[in-house]
């Protein structure tokens, strides 16, 4: 599996779906040590289908958290 390709759960319809990291950036949050930095990940979920029509997560951007998806995807492995 590449780096730029992976797979994450798609918030409208919780399947887990293939996806792609369009960039990243970091934000600030205040965590319980004081203000954390978070790697956002921006991902393009790729289509897909909910029925017979079009889920409404597909084809959309959203912003997660990168070790999140990290996590996810080592899950993946075994």
């Amino acid at each position: 599996m590449s780096d730029d390709k992976m797979k994450i759960i798609c918030k409208w319809c919780t399947v887990s779906k293939e996806c792609h990291i369009v960039s990243q950036e970091t934000s600030e949050h205040q965590g319980a040590y004081g203000i954390d930095d978070v790697v956002m990940a921006k991902v393009k979920i790729h289509k897909h289908f909910k029925g017979k029509n079009y889920c409404k997560g597909s084809d959309r951007t959203t912003s997660v958290p990168l070790n999140e998806i990290v996590k996810y995807n080592e899950k993946l492995k075994d």
